[in-house]
Parts: C-alpha cells; structure tokens; sequence
C-alpha cells in the first residue's frame, strides 16, 4: 500500500535501513553468499537420494497414481487434501511408469518449488529492508535444517508454501491495484486448491490487513471505495480455481465424495487442542495486542510507506504462529514451511544489523560480513549432522515398492497404511492416518478391514504396524506372514505325530492358491484327504494335512510368493 509521506516518517531507528535501492556492502559478500546458495543446491540433490522418505510422501503419490491411473480421487481414491497439487503432477508420474525410482523424480520435481521458494523470500525481504537482507535470508531459510529436510519431501506443502509466499511479494511490492488484487486472488485461490490450511492463512492475512488499515489511517487517508473494488477483484480472482475444481467434480457425480475427503473427514469435534485445553491456545489472544504494539512501532520508526509493509509481513508473521498455535487442532511441521522464511527475514534484519555495529570498528572489509558467513556454516553443519548424508536411509521404502512389483499384478489389490506401495489399489477406502484412527475409535467409520480382506481376496499387506485397528491387526497377525518387506496371506504350521506321520490341522480364513513348504522347500502329502504335490485354493474353513516327517519348520503360503523367491523362514 503506498502512502503519503509526513512528518511522522522523519523520525528513523537504524534497524530500519534508508538505501534500498542496491547491495551496500561489498562484492566479496554476495560472492559468499552465493556459494552458500551452490552448496544448498548440491546437498538438495544429496538428500533427494539419502534422506529417508516420509510416510506422506507415498500416500500423496498414490494419490497422484490414482490420477495417472485414471481414477477419480475421492471417489476411486481416498484422499483428505485438497486435489490441486496431485492433478498437477499426475502427467509426470503416468510418463515416468511404475518403478520404485519413480519416487527420486518426484522428489527432483520439488527442488523448483524450493528455489521458488528462496527466490520469493529474497524479493520479500528486499522489498522491506535490503537487498543484502533479502539474499541472506534465502540463504538463511534455504539452509534452515526445518525448511530444508521438510522441503526435500514430496507433499503438497511444497506448493503451497511457494503460492503464499509468492501472494505475499505482490503485496510488498507495489500498490495495490485492480490487476494485483486479481492475481492475488488467483494466487490465494490455488494455494486453498492445494491445502484446506490456507483458511488459517486467509484468517491471518484479513486480521494482518485490518490490523495495518487501522494503525497507518493516522498517516495516510483510506479510499475505502478503491479498497473495496480491490476485495471484489480478489474474491472474483480466488474463485476460479476452487470454482473449475467443484464443478469439475460435480460433472462427474462426485461432489459428496469430494466435499467429505477434503473437508468433512478432516473437522472433527475434540481432535487434538480442539478437545483438551493446552496453556499455547493462550498465544493469540496474549500475542495479537504484543503484536499491535510492535507493528505500530514499526510503521512510527521508518523514514518512508516501507514501514507499512513491514509491519504487515510482520503481523502476517506473528499472527500466523500464534492462530496456528491457538486454533489448529493437529501440528505438525510442514504447517511451519510459510513461517520460517518470513520469520528468518527479520532475524537477517536483526543479525545483519547488529554485526555491523559490532565489526564496524575493524578496518578489514572482510570481517564485516563474518557474522552472516558464521551462521550459515553453523546451518550446514547442524544439517549435515542432523541428518547425514553419507547415510542411505530411502533404502527400505525402494526394497518395499521392488517386492510389491516383484509379488503383485497391477490388478491385483494389498493391505497398506497410508497408500505406501503405491502402484497398486488399497483394499480399505480411508487412510490409516491420526484423523481415521480416531473416527475408528468413535464408532464413526467402522473397521470392516477383515471382511475387506476376504471379500477382495487380498493377499498382500504391509507389515505389522500400531496404526493398524486393533481388530485388523490381530486378523492380519493370524492370516499374514512376514516376507522380505511385506506380508503375504498364510501361517506357519505346527505338526502333531499321528500315526507315524505329521499332522496339520488349520483354518483358512483367506481364500487363496496356497501351498505348504518347509525350510527345504515344498512339502507333498494328503490334504483334505486327496493328494497334494503342490498348490491349491484353499476356501474358507477348516482343513487337514498329512505328509512324512521331516525336519525344520511349516508353513501354509501363498502359492506366488514362492515362485517369485520369497519365504517366511529368512527372516
């Protein structure tokens, strides 16, 4: 917002530069600055392939395979985010194919939204103090190990963290037109296509603008006809997006799926902070008149309108931690990514600042750009030993989709938690995730999970995990056996001596071509009283085996994990 200048912006505070038009300091220290920026490039790429893969990267991907696949998320697919992020990269997933390296690529495919990210933040930060705090904040926030290794991940907040902030440098970086309210609300229209938690950022940036109309009114007259021309422009911009999406699902009859995924499933009464007092639900309230007070400081103590935009990314800043505190029911650290660079932009201010004063008095030139240099190697250590890179720590997500490809058909359905193998459907609808567990456990979806697994013929699940429903975990334990990264439908056997031969007597509750092995390979014998060299689909129920006594231990397995090499005795 441009503003008139008075004689109330000649009072100046040395936090608050003058020069904004170029770097004030030397060449040597952008030279630095941008070998930081190379090295940040390079352990990106590292880490793409060494850092271990979070549990919602592979369900945002089976999302996206859903898409690529030709199914309708919500309908076909459970998802419970918002469908943009996953239908813009489903063109590149269906052109890269079913290969556990699929994975990396789209890994690779974040590290432009993260340059974005950082290119964003140096324009922010340029346009409220410097150029020179603008390129050290990228560095700062590109090197953050929280930014960082969150960033690295493949997840929907990637975008939706480059579309906030991006919202944010048209509104530092001139005066508020028709054209920009527009795009602005375009912007914000894309990034509540991509997270239903923009509304906590749409939240903050209306509390964040009210809050600088009032306290720069005193400096500079409102056009509140102008500025409500601007709110319709943005709202008819915000619109189109979210709007194309709805109907898009309403063309193809799936409008209550996809209200419920993206909005209903997810607002449940007592999750999280909503169902038990925490003492940070007090931030907001205690927070927002601290806020009002150093945002009214801020617009007093700089020289030209520049202040007023500092005290909104300021109180965009503040507001934002303290709401996402004080209100969201579940935090977790990607709802963090549009925080940090905003927040290290007025810490380079701070730091910058104060190493000038405290090295201004040596005559090296060099020595007066020490203090940022210092922090930024003091990033890269703690990142490297944070989470080091020398490491491999993908491998047991890449060994998990191989024998999911080596096992399984692309027809053929499994058991997981979250979506993690991928390339094939899910037997149950609803993700395992903290928000279905709870509905589990309140009666609100039931756990049909054993009955799913018979009526599917489901052979293959992921291996035992607490996330699994009491009920679904004890079936899976009784019916599943464990085989190099997954579990395949079966039991091992233990053999009674009758009549000088070995006696087995089970129960089937899978229905599956099965064949009985022992450590030396397959057993032959008499099962249900008729020969059996070999497999065979057993029914549900009851069954009998005799064979020859041998030594080493049984088992009842699926008849295709054995001819594809696997066996529950390796383990």
């Amino acid at each position: 917002m441009e503003i008139k200048k008075t004689e109330n912006f000649n009072r100046r505070v040395e936090f608050f530069p003058k020069e904004q038009g170029v770097l004030q300091k030397p060449w040597g220290e952008q030279r630095i600055a941008f070998l930081f920026l190379i090295i940040l490039l390079f352990l990106r790429i590292v880490f793409v392939f060494r850092y271990p893969f979070n549990s919602d990267e592979p369900q945002h991907l089976h999302v996206v395979w859903g898409w690529a696949q030709g199914l309708l998320p919500y309908r076909d697919v459970f998802d419970n985010h918002a469908p943009l992020f996953h239908l813009l990269w489903a063109p590149l997933f269906a052109a890269l194919g079913d290969h556990p390296e699929t994975l990396f690529w789209m890994r690779l495919t974040m590290i432009p939204l993260y340059l974005l990210a950082l290119e964003s933040t140096y324009e922010i930060g340029r346009g409220i103090f410097s150029p020179q705090v603008g390129l050290w904040a990228a560095v700062f926030t590109g090197l953050f190990p929280r930014f960082f290794l969150c960033s690295t991940e493949f997840r929907t907040d990637n975008l939706w963290t480059v579309l906030w902030l991006v919202t944010m440098v048209l509104l530092v970086k001139g005066p508020i037109t028709f054209l920009r309210s527009f795009t602005v609300g375009i912007l914000l229209g894309a990034t509540m296509a991509v997270s239903m938690k923009t509304t906590l950022m749409l939240v903050t940036l209306g509390i964040a603008s009210l809050t600088t109309i009032c306290l720069s009114a005193r400096y500079h007259p409102i056009n509140l006809r102008h500025l409500l021309r601007c709110v319709i422009w943005a709202l008819m911009g915000f619109s189109l997006i979210p709007g194309a999406l709805i109907l898009f699902f309403f063309a193809k009859g799936a409008l209550e799926p996809f209200f419920y995924g993206v909005v209903k499933h997810n607002v449940l009464s007592g999750l999280g902070s909503w169902g038990k007092f925490r003492w940070y639900q007090l931030l907001f309230p205690i927070g927002y008149p601290l806020l009002w007070w150093g945002a009214q400081i801020i617009i007093r103590c700089a020289l030209n309108p520049v202040g007023i935009r500092r005290a909104f990314v300021f109180l965009i800043t503040g507001i934002y931690l303290s709401a996402l505190y004080s209100f969201w029911p579940l935090i977790e650290r990607q709802h963090f990514l549009p925080f940090y660079p905003l927040c290290l932009i007025f810490l380079t201010q701070f730091v910058l600042d104060r190493g000038d004063r405290w090295l201004k008095r040596w005559p090296v030139s060099f020595l007066r750009y020490l203090v940022p240099t210092g922090i930024a190697l003091l990033e890269v250590v703690l990142l490297v030993m944070t989470e080091k890179p020398w490491q491999d720590r993908t491998r047991d997500q890449i060994e998990l989709l191989k024998d999911v490809l080596t096992l399984t058909q692309p027809g053929d359905p499994v058991m997981d938690l979250k979506g993690e193998m991928i390339f094939r459907s899910r037997t149950f609808y609803y993700v395992l995730e903290a928000i279905t567990m709870e509905r589990i456990k309140r009666g609100l979806i039931k756990d049909d999970i054993p009955e799913r697994l018979i009526e599917t013929h489901t052979y293959v699940a992921a291996l035992d995990n607490t996330r699994f429903p009491p009920r679904a975990g004890k079936f899976l334990r009784e019916n599943y056996l464990p085989v190099g990264h997954l579990r395949v439908v079966g039991q091992f056997l233990v053999p009674s001596l009758l009549d000088g031969k070995y006696f087995f007597s089970f129960d089937v509750r899978v229905p599956a071509p099965y064949v009985i092995i022992s450590e030396k390979g397959i057993v032959t014998g008499w099962l249900d009283g008729t020969p059996c060299q070999g497999a065979r689909f057993l029914t549900v129920g009851h069954h009998e085996f005799f064979t020859s006594p041998t030594e080493g231990r049984f088992a009842l397995i699926w008849e295709q994990a054995v001819e594809r090499g696997f066996s529950p005795f390796n383990r």
